[in-house]
């Protein structure tokens, strides 16, 4: 069955506060990390859409966002995952309470036994061969089993708003699904990480490789990356202590 957040544990907590860094002579911000709450769904998935299919290297390469039902399919998907409220939202912080959104994570849970997606039902061309990608990725190697666990949280997208980029919030968004994890009780983290940023902020992070896909293979599937400046997906875990 896929995952439902506990009932015992409300939306609206807070995971992380952390403050950030002096820029251009202004006094460094303090931040918080929270859950995301229904209210700002849709302006994050605008952001999404809007910043992170424009920036993500497959993406560009694939086209997505020349692909209007590619887009379309992606952003039901984002809807689901958002909908088990359990992605993460970072404002800036004034007495305490939420200010200006700065960024988000979509983080999901996966369960072992989810109901495999029906490949041929998938629409959008652009948005199939990305899809097939990630999977070749994952299905190098068993989380579940590599880990002993029945579920692992994963991760569909972090953005942080341009102006708000320096300030480590995206290693503070990773680093939050800690605490978010030990109170959901779930043991191991997994994501494919497509781009050099973001596999190198995983590594700091203390996540490990567990397999690496080079973009050159997925030709065999007649899925040409030829141009994408990162060579290789990474499927990156962490087992929580």
């Amino acid at each position: 069955m896929p995952f439902v957040r506990p009932a015992s544990l409300p939306i609206g907590q807070v995971w992380s506060r952390f403050k950030g860094r002096e820029r251009n002579g202004k006094p460094a911000l303090m931040y918080q990390i929270r859950d995301m709450d229904e209210s700002i769904r849709k302006i994050c998935l605008d952001m999404m859409e809007e910043t992170f299919l424009r920036d993500e290297p497959l993406c560009d390469i694939l086209g997505i966002n020349k692909d209007p039902v590619s887009i379309a399919t992606i952003r039901a998907n984002w809807e689901a995952y958002v909908s088990m409220n359990t992605s993460l939202a970072c404002y800036t912080e004034e007495d305490g309470q939420p200010k200006d959104l700065v960024g988000f994570n979509i983080v999901f849970v996966k369960s072992k036994d989810d109901e495999e997606e029906d490949f041929d039902q998938v629409q959008g061309e652009s948005w199939k061969k990305l899809l097939r990608t990630l999977i070749t990725a994952e299905e190098l190697l068993d989380v579940f089993q590599h880990y002993n666990v029945d579920k692992y949280m994963t991760s569909s997208g972090l953005t942080v708003l341009p102006e708000y980029r320096g300030q480590n919030i995206g290693a503070k968004f990773i680093e939050a699904r800690t605490p978010l994890c030990a109170a959901l009780g779930i043991k191991a983290a997994a994501t494919v990480f497509t781009a050099s940023a973001s596999q190198v902020l995983a590594a700091k992070c203390g996540y490990e490789v567990l397999a690496e896909l080079d973009y050159a293979d997925m030709k065999k599937q007649g899925i040409d990356l030829t141009g994408c400046p990162t060579p290789t997906a990474k499927l990156m875990g962490f087992k929580f202590k």
